[in-house]
Formats: structure tokens, sequence, C-alpha cells
């Protein structure tokens, strides 16, 4: 009985509910019609940004919208039947909501690359409902001239004050604060003493004094010097085209059976036998001429001495081929190019000095690059030997700007390259390539010749995003409707962002075409730098020819014993193991760390040991990186110290050697920003460790050195990585 009366207390507030908005409800479905309007129009616009992307935005805008429109209402109407056979009813509404749901929350996850799903769904699922409710009391109005109640004024109001705030959130670039003065503040606070800076860097960062020429080159008349087109069906039986590509070529005006060969160069007039430097755009709208987007770079680096050519391969961008043609229509643009300056008739005749050549690239072109300098060395493409390559040229350096990694491996394999100076630049608020993928290929770079110095070098850049980089992409780092849902609030400004592009391009063409190493040690550290550059966060990554390794944690799942007699142990942690540091798509060459993680109240360390090294006129290095995921209010470095003995015993410590910094917090998307939420940047970093930074080293033998410590902080909970432990003479 008691239950009874429970149940019925429970129904009172319902019941009531129900009874005085039965005349709003009867109203509402009503106005189902105006519902199925609301949601089409909705789903229309949302589905045209799609279509204009797919045709290449090549047809009418006004014939855009009407094939969306005949294409929603088709797809509408199938579900609608589908509906109809499952469960039966005569309603239409109801697929044209499941298809306003599904294009919506199609541009809204693709916007988001699947990040901050939960708030995708729900505000998808409100604007939908939004239009829904919109539409409904609208057509009910129209057709009674009144809504019922109190209550149709309310859902109008709510329905039309949450559109107005999704085309707020949606159109504006206002949202979320910038984290860069977060972390440069802890620069400033750690600061022990000023490093004085580096003489002539301000200098060195302004055009230089010479003269600058530019040219086009093409198959065009129009262009300064004409070349020939090559046929690149030769592949039609490797890569095969599917129904989109097939698709897209209806609308395409380019052929694969004549490619051009294309682009622009920038040169300093009245000198010849200059460095080169080849460099490639990446995928993009291919209605934007994306080479042109380096001016930036050209100007600069040829107004220093060097020739820039930058090759357009917008044919690649629109047909949706791989990064193998896109590597083999960046050596027939060198080939071309070389043939005229060896054209004594050439209006570029011996401009070029062809054993002091630079490749490079940005996006898929920052990959490509490395496959290119791979065929490069090869006398047969490797997914077919009929086709044979002719390159062979000297390259010598390779840059990558925030590459991607795996779109193209050689016969399943990664490209693995050796003996080329590379740099690798990438941002932490890339929303394109959100990781530093290029890592993979970095550590895919080795070196054999112990004739010849070659190094590698990365850069990992607090704010810089993936668009400004090339002035024609800009800000938004994703297409059409989907960059609404971008956070850019917080970048690096443009003109910043290029510059720090120039700084490190420039500092290491010098260093490996330029036959000028004077800056040489900003592709080491910015110690010196930070003062000229813009004022962020840089995380670097170095290593030369000259390099001993310790021990790597690749190719062995022995956690206690390394190459080379080298034994590791990890005290006082919660767990230790060697894990993937992810970069690609796996495979092979996927690099391997060891990780360490731990509890509060506890005194964490790495340990390896092995034979004696002398690093008395040299130093050791270790390459480290916060693993947490609740760093973003944490105002100071990573708390580590670092521990040697040699073969006596003795040992000598240094706390914090190089800063360090708990994972960077950013926001990516607007979500992230009403959320509260962050993603997390986990960025290796190389210390180095040099007997100059033990202050008081007494008796401590740095000639016969057998071991290494790093211990933590344990006064919280705390994961970190460790790799690539060696030491340089």
């Amino acid at each position: 009985m008691q239950v009874s009366k429970i149940k019925k207390q429970l129904k009172r507030p319902f019941e009531f509910i129900k009874r005085k908005t039965e005349k709003s409800r009867e109203f509402m479905t009503k106005g189902r019609a105006g519902a199925m309007i609301a949601e089409f129009l909705l789903a229309t616009q949302f589905f045209t940004w799609i279509v204009d992307e797919f045709t290449l935005k090549k047809l009418h805008i006004i014939l855009v919208i009407l094939i969306s429109a005949v294409l929603l209402f088709l797809l509408s109407e199938l579900i609608n039947l589908i509906i109809r056979i499952a469960f039966g009813g005569k309603k239409r509404s109801k697929g044209y909501f499941l298809t306003a749901l599904c294009i919506v929350g199609a541009n809204n996850y693709i916007g988001t690359q699947g990040q901050a799903a939960s708030a995708v769904i729900l505000m998808t699922l409100a604007l939908v409902v939004s239009a829904d409710i919109l539409g409904r009391c609208l057509w009910g109005f129209f057709k009674e001239r009144r809504f019922k109640q109190v209550y149709g004024y309310i859902a109008v109001l709510l329905a039309v004050s949450y559109m107005i705030f999704y085309g707020v959130f949606f159109r504006n670039d206002f949202w979320g604060e910038s984290r860069i003065d977060f972390y440069t503040g802890i620069r400033n606070a750690s600061d022990s003493g000023s490093v004085p800076e580096v003489p002539g860097f301000e200098r060195y960062l302004e055009n230089g004094s010479y003269k600058v020429g530019t040219l086009s080159y093409g198959p065009g008349e129009d262009s300064d010097i004409v070349t020939e087109s090559v046929d690149f069906t030769v592949f039609d039986s490797v890569n095969q085209r599917g129904f989109s590509e097939k698709i897209t070529e209806l609308f395409s005006d380019y052929d694969f059976a004549e490619t051009p060969v294309k682009g622009r160069i920038w040169y300093p007039e009245n000198t010849e036998g200059c460095p080169v430097f080849f460099f490639v755009h990446g995928n993009h709208d291919s209605d934007v001429p994306s080479y042109l987007g380096y001016e930036y770079l050209g100007e600069y680096l040829a107004s220093n001495g060097y020739v820039v050519v930058s090759v357009d391969e917008n044919i690649i961008n629109e047909l949706g081929e791989g990064n193998d043609k896109r590597a083999i229509l960046l050596l027939e643009n060198m080939k071309a190019v070389l043939n005229e300056n060896d054209d004594p008739e050439s209006m570029i005749h011996d401009l070029i000095d062809p054993d002091r050549i630079a490749i490079g690239g940005h996006s898929r072109g920052g990959e490509m690059a490395a496959t290119a300098y791979l065929f490069n060395s090869l006398e047969r493409y490797p997914e077919d030997g009929n086709y044979r390559f002719n390159y062979d040229f000297n390259i010598t350096s390779i840059v990558a700007i925030a590459p991607c990694v795996d779109q193209y491996r050689p016969v399943r394999r990664s490209v693995e390259i050796s003996d080329v100076n590379y740099l690798l630049i990438h941002g932490s608020n890339d929303q394109d390539v959100s990781s530093m993928m290029g890592e993979k290929q970095y550590n895919n770079v080795t070196f054999t010749d112990t004739e010849e110095h070659h190094f590698k070098s990365s850069v990992y850049i607090l704010g810089a995003n993936h668009g400004q980089f090339n002035s024609l992409w800009g800000r938004y780092d994703m297409a059409g409707a989907t960059n609404g849902y971008l956070s850019t609030n917080h970048f690096l400004d443009e003109a910043d962002q290029k510059l720090v592009a120039k700084a490190y391009i420039r500092s290491f063409l010098d260093a490996t075409i330029g036959e000028d190493d004077t800056y040489y040690s900003l592709l080491c550290d910015t110690e010196g730098y930070e003062e000229l550059l813009p004022d962020t966060v840089y995380i670097t990554n170095y290593e030369d020819s000259d390099y001993h390794s310790i021990c790597s944690f690749d190719d062995t799942v022995d956690l206690r014993g390394s190459e080379n007699g080298v034994t590791v142990n990890a005290e006082d942690t919660d767990t230790w193991t060697i894990t993937p540091y992810s970069r690609g798509n796996g495979g092979e060459s996927e690099d391997y760390v060891l990780s360490m993680s731990w509890s509060e109240e506890t005194e964490p360390a790495c340990k390896v040991y092995f034979p004696e090294i002398d690093i008395s006129g040299g130093y050791m290095t270790f390459r480290i990186a916060d693993m947490r995921e609740d760093t973003a209010d944490i105002p100071e470095y990573l708390d580590y110290t670092v521990t040697l003995t040699d073969s006596l015993g003795n040992t000598v410590s240094s706390t914090c050697p190089e800063p360090v910094y708990h994972s960077l917090a950013v926001q990516l998307y607007k979500q992230d920003v009403f959320l509260g939420s962050y993603e997390y940047k986990h960025q290796l970093k190389t210390v180095s460790i040099s007997p100059s930074d033990f202050a008081d080293a007494g008796d401590f033998d740095f000639s016969t050195v057998t071991a290494i410590s790093v211990s933590f902080d344990g006064s919280e909970n705390g994961r970190i990585i460790i790799n690539d432990i060696g030491y340089y003479e």
C-alpha cells in the first residue's frame, strides 16, 4: 500500500506537465512539415560544403546546392522507407531528422578529428533539435496565426538562442586564451642567469644584400622557362583508381598523361654557382596555388645567396595520388631545372652548384622529401621494377615542415634513409598533423659514413599550427565547414611562425650546403637565441654521426640486459617497461622507449650501467619526456637529477642540467575551451650533460664513467619516458 502511494506521488508532476502541455504538443505535432523543411535546409547547408569540396569547387554554387538538395531528399526518403518497413507507421519526419543528424555530425566529427566526441555529439544533437523545434513552431504559427500557450514562445526562444550561439561559436575565433604566456612565464621565473645573446643573429634574421629575381617555369608559353610535361600514366598499373578518384577526374582539368613540370624560382641576381633548395607544398585545396605560399622563404633565402625552387604539385592534390608520385614529380622538376642550369642558352645557366642541393617540403611534401631522397638512390621503382629511375642528384640535406609519415611505404616498409642531414620542424597546435609524426622519419635517419659529418635536428614549437608556414593556407588547418570548430585564438602570430621557419631553415642550409656554421648551435639548443626568436617554447633534439649509443630500447624485450654489456634498472616505481613511442602507422621501424610510472612519496630513478666511457672532452645525452595528463597548471619544470658514477664508485650530480617542461597542455578545438579540457603533448627532448654541468666534481674521473642515473621528485604521481642514452667523446 505504501509503495503504491509513493508511485502515485512520483507520477503527479509528470501528469501535471503532460496535462498542461497537451495543446502545445498537439501544436508541435501539426508542425511536423515545418520540422522536415528546417532539418532539410540545415542538412543542405552542411552537405553543400562537402559536395563543393568533392567537385573541386568547379561547379557554380547554385548547381552545388541543387545537387546537395536532391541527394539529401533521396537519402531522407530512403531512410523513411527503411523505417516504415522495419517499424511501420506513416510519419516521414524521422528520416529528415536522422539525415540532418548524420550530415551535421559528420562535419563536426571531421572538424575535430574525432576529438571531444561527447561535446560534438551533444552540440550536433542540440542544433538539429533546435532546427526541429523552430520549424515546428513556425509552421504551426503559419497555419494557426498564433502559438498554443506560452510554451510555444519559450520553445522558439530557446531554439533561436541556441542557433545564434552555435553560429557565433562556429564563425568566431575569440574562444580561449594562449598558453604561450603560461609556459614562457615558467622559463622567465626559472632563469638562473642571463645567457649572452649570440652576436649578429638579429641581423641574420633579416633579408640579405642580394637583389632577388624571380622566374616561372612550366609547360605554358606564358612561363619564363618552358618545360616539357611528363607522362605519369605509366604508374596506372600500380595505383588503381577507385570510384571517388574516377568521379574527381570528371571535374578535373588535369591529366596524368600530361603531368606539368612547373614551379617558381627565386634567385640572387648577378651570381653563379649558388646552393639550391627545392621545396614542395603538401595536400590542400587544388584551386589554391600552394607553391606560391612560400614566397617569404624564397625572398629571404635568395637575398642571402640561395636559389629556391618551389614546385607546383597540385595535380597530385587534385587527382588524389600518393606520396610516391609526389616524390617522382619532385625529382622530375629537379631534372628539368638542373638541365636548364647546364644549358648555355638558358636564363639560369650556371646559376646553381649541382653539388650543393637540399630538398624539403611541408605536410605531405615533408614526408615526400625523404621518399624522394630514397628514390634518388634507387635504380628502379619499388612498386614496379619495370619502371627505371635515372636521377642520382647530389642531395645532401632534407627539410621537413610538419610532415605526416607512412602515407607511402615502399613495398610496405617504412622509409629508411642514411647519411643525409635532416631538419624537422613541427608545431604543438597543428590541427592537421596533430602529433609530431615526422619524428618516426627522424628516427629512421641513420649515419653509417665515418668519413663525412652528418646530423639531424628537430624543433617542436609551442603555438605553431600547420597552415601558417604557408602564406596561402593561414590559420585554418581543416577545409571548408570543418574549420569552424578549430580553436585558433592561441597561435603564434603568422609573422612569428614564419620567422622561426626562416631562422631554422637558413641555419640548417648554411651548415649543410652553404658552408657557414656560424649559427649551427641553434640546431642543438636555443640557449643564447631565445631573446631574439619569437617568445615561445622550443623543444629541440639533436644527433650527429659522432654519436655513440649506449642503449636505445629497440629490438629487445629484455628489460634488464641491453646491448653491449649494458644493464638497465628502475627503482621505486609502480611500473617500468619498454613501450612503443608511436608516431606513424606502426610497423617494423617504430621507435621504442623506456616508460616509468610512480606514486607519490617515492624516490623513483632510472639507472643505466655500462662499460666505462670517456666524456672528459665530450658529453652524455639522453632523450626524455613527461607523460602526465594533468599538468596544465603546474608552474614549474620537471624536477629531475642526473647522477654519474665513475670506475672507482665516485658520484657527481646535477639537478635539472637542462630545463624539461611537463606535458604541454593545448586546446585545439573550441569544445576544449568550453569543457575546460586539454590535449597533452608529450615531446621527447635531448638533454646534454657535460663535465661543466657539475659544479663540484672533486675527484670524479670523467674519463671512466660507468653509470648514469636519472632520478625524479616523487612527491607527486608521475610518468616519464626515456630513450637514446649515449655520448660524444
